[in-house]
């Protein structure tokens, strides 16, 4: 991860977003704060894998704590057709203005 400060990033900013584009950038303030610069690919990227280990997480926990049941074929049937429904009906939504 490259790094720099607030007014290096201000004077550069076309520098620091091509650079962004392969490896994030820390921008830090004055004041110690600092930010990360990194492109919409590889932020989205972060989001779903942060996502998927929540899911994970979630998973082990109830397994752990005897929230889990054995799946047979029949129940894992209804979970994908309700996770296919699902899907189905949040196509259908239309954006609103």
């Amino acid at each position: 991860m490259d790094k720099t400060n607030a007014q290096e990033f201000r004077s550069n900013l076309k520098e620091w977003m091509d650079i962004a584009e392969s490896e994030p950038i820390k921008i830090t303030r004055k004041s110690g704060e600092s930010f990360v610069l990194v492109n919409s690919e590889q932020f989205e990227k972060m989001q779903l894998e942060l996502a998927r280990f929540e899911g994970l997480t979630k998973s082990l926990i109830d397994s752990a704590q005897g929230r889990a049941k054995i799946a047979s074929e029949t129940s894992t049937s209804i979970a994908f057709a309700n996770a296919k429904a699902r899907a189905i009906s949040a196509g259908k939504k239309k954006a609103v203005g």
